[in-house]
């Protein structure tokens, strides 16, 4: 059963499943375009997954062979998986910004056993315990998935102009959530595409994913991102996933304001004690208690806390301990 619509202004939504995850699904959307139509993301690889998505087309009146473009809003499996397929059925080009091609082919280059022996590694130089260590060993499953199997072929750039019928998609830099996540702005109905950047009700997640501190400072990228699309003012947003935002300009604040109170949390947790990257993870506000996190979640939420102490250290707050192993962290 498919599950889509045309929600004004030319847009058609596709609602495309992916039950094994508790998000439940992305959300792709259409437009017509010169040579048939346009995608935003294309939602997760699989049978459940593709038929959501061309039985959702069929019943707008489309299908996937009209296919011209997807523009990807980042390299997420639930955003890139299908569109492997969509470029076999359809003959479509494929973009991504290129910092966000390049973690693609960083990803696809290191799998199974290479993959594991780095996050194991990666979780020692955090501060994980052995126990912690062995349990994310045993619940990681395969190979992490990346998305299409063969790269995306096209590689947007800031304020690029993607061509629809009679108007235009603007690309809109936003990294953060990824290095390369791209928003698309449809200027002539004041709608903005927000893929994982702005979302109604769930906080995205930013994350610096190697440790003890990676030269990226994701959370400024983050917030410094939000504050662009305040400045743009507009003002309703279409997310991959949730409700439609009323007001992007006002939820971007909101998203800003949760993380200065994250950062101010996390700094006054601190106190006069040198702590791990794996320890700030256990000290940071969590929806519920660290000992009751599975395994992988544990990695996600290291990964989150890792982007607050590397923002804390670019503030001059916090500082490494010189000579500690693993690394340990401070107040300055």
């Amino acid at each position: 059963m498919s599950d889509a619509s045309a929600i004004g202004d030319g847009i058609f939504q596709i609602t495309v499943p992916m039950s094994h995850n508790p998000l439940g699904s992305t959300l792709v959307y259409a437009m017509e375009s010169p040579g048939g139509l346009i995608l935003v993301d294309a939602g997760w690889d699989g049978d459940e997954g593709w038929d959501g998505l061309t039985s959702g087309l069929e019943s707008v009146g489309h299908s996937v062979s009209e296919i011209e473009g997807v523009v990807l809003t980042h390299f997420h499996p639930d955003h890139t998986g299908l569109c492997g397929r969509v470029r076999e059925a359809s003959g479509a080009w494929i973009a991504m910004h290129q910092a966000d091609h390049d973690m693609f082919e960083k990803m696809s280059s290191g799998r199974g056993q290479e993959w594991m022996d780095f996050q194991l590694s990666n979780l020692e130089r955090a501060g994980a315990p052995l126990a912690d260590r062995e349990a994310f060993e045993k619940s990681a499953q395969g190979d992490p998935p990346v998305g299409p199997e063969s790269a995306p072929d096209r590689i947007l750039v800031d304020d690029e102009i993607i061509g629809l019928t009679g108007r235009g998609l603007r690309a809109v830099f936003t990294p953060g959530h990824t290095p390369g996540h791209v928003c698309f702005y449809l200027e002539d109905a004041d709608v903005m595409f927000t893929g994982d950047h702005v979302l109604q009700k769930t906080t995205p997640h930013v994350g610096n994913f190697v440790y003890p501190l990676e030269e990226r400072d994701a959370l400024a990228e983050f917030m410094e991102s939000l504050r662009r699309v305040q400045k743009m003012d507009v003002t309703r947003g279409l997310g991959a996933h949730g409700l439609p935002i009323v007001d992007v300009a006002g939820r971007a604040g909101e998203l800003i304001e949760h993380h200065e109170e994250r950062l101010d949390h996390l700094y006054g947790e601190f106190a006069d004690d040198e702590i791990t990257v794996w320890q700030v993870a256990q000290r940071m506000k969590w929806y519920r208690p660290w000992d009751q996190f599975h395994p992988m979640a544990k990695g996600m939420a290291l990964s989150e806390a890792a982007a607050h102490l590397r923002h804390l250290v670019a503030r001059g707050q916090v500082a490494e301990v010189p000579g500690t192993e693993p690394a340990r962290f401070a107040r300055s």
